[in-house]
């Protein structure tokens, strides 16, 4: 698959990354999310210094991914508990035959 460099700006500094042919809206949708999530810290006014500013909002972002929900109300670990689970019967299913 190839790839492109794309020209973002994550707290008014541009950075050029490599995105896969037809990734580009959803590297945009992930950069403006981030700046979202960055520019919501800077405003509480709690945290000081870019680094930090970074790390909460790379925090918040992987919180939220951890604690997000399936579509049937799971979360994440229950999720790939379930999927290790399926995995698991699939391994036995196949050592019978």
């Amino acid at each position: 698959m190839s790839s492109k460099n794309i020209t973002v700006t994550i707290m008014a500094r541009e950075f050029i990354v490599a995105c896969p042919e037809g990734q580009e809206k959803s590297l945009l949708d992930s950069v403006q999310y981030l700046n979202q999530k960055i520019d919501l810290i800077q405003s509480q006014g709690s945290i000081v210094g870019i680094d930090r500013i970074i790390i909460m909002a790379a925090l918040n972002i992987t919180n939220e991914l951890i604690n997000s929900n399936t579509s049937d109300g799971e979360g994440l670990s229950q999720f790939r508990h379930k999927i290790s689970s399926i995995e698991h019967q699939i391994d036995e299913v196949l050592a019978q035959n």
